[in-house]
Parts: C-alpha cells; structure tokens; sequence
C-alpha cells in the first residue's frame, strides 16, 4: 500500500501552536519539546554493541590495571549516532555504578582540528575539571595527565573526532599510544571514515587495538537492515508520544515510506533523528497532532537538501 502524501498549506508551518502567542513565546515553546526530543536514547542494536564494548574494554582495564591497555575504534559516517551512544553509555554506566567521591571512571574529549601533543594533554586534563594547564611543558603536562588518571580512578577514556587526527598528526597519536603503553587507561577512538587511513598506516598504533567496532550505513537491499530502519522509526514515534510532544503516531511504515526515509538518511540513522527533529518542529508549530508525510517532506527540503544530504525529495513522489 502506497502512503497518500497531503500537503498542508505553506503558511502552517510557520503558525504558532497556540493561538495568541508572541513569538518568543511560541519560540519558547518549541525550543523546550525540541531540547525533549534530544535527549531521546533508542536502543539501537548498533549503540548497544558499542555499549557492550566499551563495558568490555572497562573491565578489561580493571583485570589488567598497570599493565599495558587496549583501545578501540569505532567511525562512522557523520550522523551516525556515536557520539550520542558514547555519551549514553557514560551517563547509564554512572547510574549503575555511581562513582565514589573523587572518582572520575569515564571521561569523554572531543578533539579540536588542530591538535599538538601539548594541546592533547591540556585537553584532557581540562575535561577532568584540571585547571594545571598554564606555563607547563609538554613533560610535566604528560606526568600530570599520567597521575591524574590513576588518582581518579578512570576506567575508560572516549575521544571524539580523531579524523582530526588524520592529517600530519603522528605525533599526537605516538602519545595517545604512549597512554596505553604505560598502562594508563584504556581509550575507545570515535571518528569518521576519514580517520581510517591514520589506522592503516600505523600497523604498530592498531596492534594495541580490539577488534574495530564500525558502524556501517544500513543497506535499502539487505532485510536485517530494512527491519533495523523500521524498527528504530517505530520506537523514534513512540517515544516522542510516550513524552507528550506528539499526540499519537502518524503510522508509517509501509516499503514506499521507509524507502524514501533510508533515500534521505542514506542508511545514516543518526540522520532519521535530525530530519524527525526539522519535521517535528514543523509539526508544532502548524499545532499538528502527529508528524506527517507532509512534515518530512518540507523538513526534507528545509533542511536536508540545503545539507546537501540528498538532491530530490523522495517524499514527493509519493502519491
């Protein structure tokens, strides 16, 4: 059965969704359902397996704390969810565990694009809360950070955005390396495709690595990933119900549907959230109850064509 594609009228999404409100109210408004809608965690089969090994990669640095550690890499396209599944298994690891005063078990660092071995350890210690940065060198930096893990305990380190790494940055990676060596923690690699060839070529950096944790896009051809696609759709709708910010689900999932939704995304299920959160603002804003076929067609052109994530609006076709 063919999804029936209506088109509300331009202006609607741009209404307010209660009448007689400002617009900084109506902005107001949106803006606390749209920060609702983000803090949305679906358990994605994918997002679990990293969950299970970064749990596995914790634990194997308990067993074996004071000898050299693992690391893990993990890239994926942009979009993918990652970070977002890095983060989640943080803040669910403190929930289950909480951390004894002083204790710091996981911390999470974002890389910046221009990374020095000096700027690396400044880094870290700054996402520890450690303000011992200034008018040190790059030893007593390294030694600070050494220390600092040991006295807090930690149990895994995350570092986001190595791609930045990709690119003349031996050095920072032959410290990143020392860091396992010397037993000091064990580190899960977050990126993009564009980080592989740093892993290619340094054959000695990867022998310190698990088994890589990629997250591959999903294939429109291949079931296994048709029925994760639908799957996560499904749960997105009912969550965004469950926490009031739609009045019920619009019901899609007919092949027509998920293929246009997998044709936006291309497999990028991180992308499927973005386009749902364009198209549940649009959403509120005309007072709809639900987001329709209509909603991610205009969230398509709004936001991902412009992105340049796709060149036509699948949604349209659909009659």
């Amino acid at each position: 059965m063919t999804s029936k594609l209506i088109f509300n009228n331009p202006s609607d999404a741009h209404a307010s969704p209660a009448r007689g409100c400002t617009a900084a109210e109506t902005n107001r408004a949106v803006a606390e359902k749209i920060s609702r809608f983000r803090r949305i965690f679906i358990p994605y089969p994918r997002h679990i397996m990293l969950h299970s090994r970064c749990d596995y990669l914790a634990e194997l640095g308990e067993a074996t704390r004071g000898q050299p550690q693992r690391g893990m890499r993990v890239l994926a396209p942009s979009g993918s969810g990652k970070t977002t599944a890095a983060l989640s298994f943080i803040e669910r690891a403190k929930l289950l565990a909480p951390p004894k005063p002083g204790r710091i078990p996981y911390v999470y660092v974002p890389l910046d694009k221009s990374m020095t071995v000096k700027k690396l350890y400044v880094l870290i210690l700054t996402c520890f809360g450690d303000g011992y940065t200034e008018r040190r060198n790059e030893l007593e930096l390294k030694q600070r950070v050494i220390a600092l893990l040991e006295r807090v305990r930690c149990r895994l380190m995350i570092i986001d955005e190595v791609q930045h790494l990709a690119k003349n940055s031996g050095d920072v990676t032959d410290s990143l390396k020392n860091l396992l060596d010397v037993g000091a923690v064990p580190i899960v690699f977050l990126g993009t495709e564009e980080a592989e060839p740093m892993f290619e070529r340094n054959l000695q950096f990867n022998g310190r690595l698990l088994p890589p944790c990629d997250f591959a896009p999903l294939r429109a051809t291949v079931l296994e990933d048709q029925q994760l696609l639908r799957g996560y759709w499904e749960r997105l709708e009912a969550e965004m119900v469950q926490l009031g910010l739609v009045a019920r689900a619009g019901g899609y999932a007919d092949p027509d549907f998920l293929a246009a939704l997998h044709k936006v995304a291309d497999g990028v299920i991180g992308r499927v959230s973005r386009l749902t959160e364009a198209a549940l603002e649009i959403c509120i804003r005309r007072g709809g109850d639900c987001i329709t076929l209509a909603d991610l067609s205009l969230a398509t052109e709004q936001w991902a064509m412009p992105q340049g994530f796709v060149k036509a609006n699948p949604f349209r076709s659909m009659a």
